[in-house]
């Protein structure tokens, strides 16, 4: 396996996507990993256009979207583009699909998308990677879709548009989608080792999710969200709590993992507030909150778990959120040199901060959890060489 990053601020839709194909052109990649900032939106078809004409060649499977920001190995920027190529000298073979309507029905929009991938596979699948619409898509939705299909565990996020959350992109083979979700398959030999954390901090009495429709959480242990959230930290809720008060969500009573929903919206009248992600009836949750040094720590606590000292990573995808560089303010490239401090600052990486992450938690057995939809999390994947 042979793996190299490129990234670029260039302004110039064409031009961008000519440095990146430039810059992967000798690699002679498979597959191309490939986020970009919102503002290509209206040129798609020109950085799609440079990008083949970079390479010299369309026979690539290209696979990427828009976020809140991009990573790359020497560039950490609010607006650009950056691309992972991959070329694996035919040890994996590569299959992706697209498919529309995640605002209707996440989950069978999802299960049809990762129905059609597979079908297109040409052997058992090892690794998986999901991205989505950040705006229309439920993201527990698209995951349990995809479950339904994939027994591996699989990594992605939602697509951003640098906070305005008014409207996100996928790319599939210069095709750009609103309102879908893509799913790249690798089948063969892909080693990789991939974690989940978020650094948060659960506290107060865990209560029982009774009612939630859609985004908008109604009920918890008998009482409305607001009232439950207020017991545990012992204060009313106010605006300046949004971002810094969460629900840590349990499969089970005795798990120490968790998957995390950061709110969006109170709503006074009833009690009900907005998340970030529907959470499915009957889940056992926990009020939770975070800091700035904490953030840090769970890019820490996810190196910590993926470290291991049989695996040789040869390069690095970050799918952190949108809402942790913003806790993170001016900080934000942190996350990533933590990465680079811990593996070296020549490793090709690439990712995005996201509007929600999707990924599994590593247990110090080695094994894996089912993948999970997270907000305010940070999920890392190492592809080995």
């Amino acid at each position: 396996m042979r793996f190299r990053s490129a990234g670029t601020s260039n302004s110039d839709s064409y031009r961008a996507g000519c440095e990146i194909g430039e810059a992967l052109r000798d690699l002679s990649p498979e597959v191309i990993l490939l986020f970009a900032s919102i503002s290509f939106e209206n040129d798609s078809a020109d950085l799609f256009a440079g990008v083949y004409d970079g390479l010299d060649t369309t026979d690539v499977v290209i696979f990427g979207g828009t976020g809140d920001g991009i990573y790359e190995t020497s560039l950490i920027a609010h607006y650009g583009v950056s691309a992972l190529g991959i070329t694996s000298d035919g040890r994996v073979g590569w299959s992706a699909a697209v498919e529309t309507g995640v605002g209707a029905d996440s989950v069978d929009t999802a299960r049809t998308c990762a129905r059609n991938a597979l079908a297109r596979a040409n052997g058992p699948v090892s690794w998986a990677f999901v991205l989505a619409d950040g705006v229309k898509a439920d993201g527990t939705g698209i995951v349990a879709g995809v479950r339904s299909v994939l027994a591996v565990p699989f990594v992605g996020g939602l697509a951003g548009d640098d906070r305005r959350f008014s409207r996100s992109r996928i790319f599939l083979n210069g095709r750009e989608v609103e309102d879908g979700v893509a799913i790249l398959l690798a089948s063969g030999d892909l080693p990789f080792i991939t974690n989940t954390a978020s650094g948060w901090t659960p506290f107060g009495a865990a209560g029982i999710v009774e009612e939630c429709r859609g985004n908008t959480l109604r009920r918890i242990s008998g009482r409305d969200p607001m009232s439950f959230i207020r017991e545990q930290i012992e204060k009313p809720l106010a605006e300046a709590d949004l971002g810094m008060i969460g629900l840590a969500i349990y499969r089970k009573y005795a798990d120490e993992s968790f998957s995390l929903r950061s709110l969006s919206h109170f709503d006074d009248t009833c009690g009900a507030i907005t998340i970030f992600g529907s959470i499915e009836q009957g889940a056992v949750v926990k009020v939770c909150g975070i800091s700035e040094t904490q953030v840090l720590l769970g890019v820490s606590a996810a190196l910590a778990g993926a470290g291991r000292n049989d695996f040789t990573p040869a390069a690095a995808i970050i799918v952190s959120c949108a809402g942790r560089k913003w806790l993170l303010n001016d900080g934000w490239h942190q996350e990533v040199e933590l990465v680079q401090t811990a593996l070296g600052s020549h490793l090709p990486l690439v990712g995005f901060p996201s509007f929600g992450e999707i990924g599994p938690f590593l247990s110090t057995e080695g094994t894996y959890s089912e993948s999970l939809f997270h907000n305010v999390s940070f999920v890392i994947c190492l592809l080995g060489g």
